[in-house]
């Protein structure tokens, strides 16, 4: 079961086979997403400072780290990308490591291109949602702002109003006085 998601989301995939870097580029580029492939922990931290992703699918065991500890890195500079883990060393404890550091999903190798589309889309549906609520947000709290500027304005214009008629008043007075005199 396939949901449609908009294509053209940007994605990295940090893995150190070449074949699951591969095999997950044919799955998701297809898709109309463009894909990234990093072959270690040193070429993805690279890709991430040039590139902004929406969404990053990283393997746990690299030759040279952690793709655990690009997680926050990640985050930190797009608080809303989403980070899958995918991992042929599934446990309870790594997936839970994961979800606590950041992780969205958690994909054990090997899977099934299916799984992958479906967790991609989740992932991508759920950014979706997180920027449309920090809009929603934004425009709620403009909103307010014009709200309020409107009531000054309102009250300027009352006081405006009433200083119009004050002076009025008071000119009126004086003028009459001189013309009955």
């Amino acid at each position: 079961m396939e949901e449609t998601q908009p294509a053209g989301a940007r994605i990295l995939v940090i893995d150190d086979e070449p074949g699951m870097r591969e095999g997950c580029r044919r799955v998701l580029a297809p898709l109309g997403h463009h894909v990234d492939t990093a072959a270690n922990v040193a070429n993805a931290r690279e890709a991430l400072r040039r590139t902004d992703y929406d969404l990053v699918l990283v393997d746990v065991m690299m030759p040279d780290g952690s793709g655990l500890d690009l997680i926050q890195p990640i985050h930190e500079r797009d608080p809303d990308a989403i980070c899958i883990v995918i991992t042929g060393y599934a446990t309870v404890e790594m997936a839970v490591e994961a979800v606590k550091q950041g992780a969205y999903d958690f994909i054990s190798k090997p899977f099934a291109s299916d799984n992958l589309i479906f967790a991609v889309n989740q992932g991508l549906e759920r950014r979706r949602l997180r920027l449309e609520t920090q809009e929603l947000d934004a425009c709620r709290r403009r909103a307010e702002e014009l709200t309020q500027a409107k009531a000054e304005l309102e009250k300027l214009e009352r006081v405006k109003s009433q200083f119009m008629l004050t002076v009025a008043h008071e000119l009126r007075a004086p003028v009459a006085a001189i013309q009955s005199y």
